[in-house]
């Protein structure tokens, strides 16, 4: 008798251990954005920034992601909401 009840003591602090499920783990927001067309691009080329904004207009988005041909690093070109164009590039 003495094992099967340190069996059921030790499974009863076994479940007791188990990570309780949280009311805020089940909440789904409606109003979360969700990812609906993903596209992949060469980016192993590089091209110049005025080619890049070139290709912003050309494509008519808000911003284009390039490789920049002087760096090699991957920059963004964006349209401003004051106008013009926008630069990001990563840390050097």
């Amino acid at each position: 008798m003495g094992e099967n009840l340190a069996d059921v003591l030790n499974s009863i602090a076994e479940e007791d251990d188990a990570p309780e499920e949280n009311e805020d783990d089940l909440f789904i927001d409606p109003e979360q954005a969700v990812v609906t067309k993903v596209k992949s691009f060469d980016l192993t080329k590089g091209i110049s920034i005025q080619e890049a904004i070139f290709a912003l207009d050309y494509i008519d988005h808000d911003f284009y992601v390039f490789r920049d041909e002087e760096s090699n690093e991957v920059s963004v070109v964006y349209k401003r909401n004051a106008g013009g164009v926008g630069l990001i590039q990563p840390e050097q």
